[in-house]
């Protein structure tokens, strides 16, 4: 989309998603050093307050832990007032944290349990730093393996599982399920506090797979007729 003389992508709806880094094969790709674990957290802190600043009004001089940065301007500038800045991970005393103080939403994974622990601890640190925990979106990443049915997903499974690793256990992980087990699975974690998920799709190679998700995707959608 073009809109006078510039170019808008995503139509003033980006998200910043951001977290402290881990794959260490990714980082050594790029020839870059690997940060130890302290810095990673000092860079993420820096980011989580310099690119507010990047994308507010002038050019103010940005001075972090790890970052320092003369004239942080950001040009041509966002179409959204305010950028939303998500930050995946659950570490309890460092992340976590960083979400309260400075976040709008947390990416969590895990089972049920460990979400709904998680969300108790973001309320702990939001407590402890003044903030309205209601301001954060509680966001949940599921890899998440679907079939039409028992025969489908069994298909699946037997094409894409390591061969040292049981059909069972690798269902389990996957969260593998007919749509209906998916609707079942989702309205549990939204009773627990979550807002949205994100649906990372196991096993697909061509769009009939998507199939699959339409009824989820319907089971939650808003304002359709």
């Amino acid at each position: 989309k073009q809109t006078g003389s510039r170019w808008d992508l995503l139509g003033g709806r980006a998200i910043a998603g951001l977290g402290a880094g881990w794959y260490e094969r990714e980082t050594k790709a790029y020839g870059w050093d690997v940060p130890t674990l302290k810095q990673r957290f000092d860079l993420l802190e820096d980011v989580l307050q310099l690119l507010p600043v990047m994308w507010g009004p002038g050019a103010p001089e940005f001075a972090g832990k790890e970052i320092t940065v003369p004239e942080a301007m950001c040009y041509p500038r966002p179409l959204q007032e305010k950028i939303p800045v998500l930050v995946g991970g659950g570490g309890e005393k460092k992340t976590l944290r960083l979400v309260a103080q400075y976040a709008d939403a947390a990416n969590l994974m895990g089972d049920l349990a460990t979400v709904q622990h998680k969300i108790e601890v973001l309320k702990q640190h939001c407590d402890h730093v003044g903030r309205d925990f209601s301001e954060i979106e509680i966001t949940y990443l599921a890899p998440t393996l679907v079939g039409a049915d028992d025969g489908e997903i069994a298909q699946i499974i037997d094409r894409i599982k390591p061969n040292n690793v049981s059909r069972d256990q690798f269902a389990a992980a996957m969260n593998a399920g007919v749509p209906q087990d998916q609707v079942g699975r989702f309205r549990e974690f939204a009773e627990a506090g979550v807002d949205t998920v994100m649906m990372s799709p196991v096993g697909m190679v061509d769009a009939g797979y998507l199939a699959n998700m339409g009824p989820i995707v319907s089971a939650f959608a808003t304002g359709s007729e």
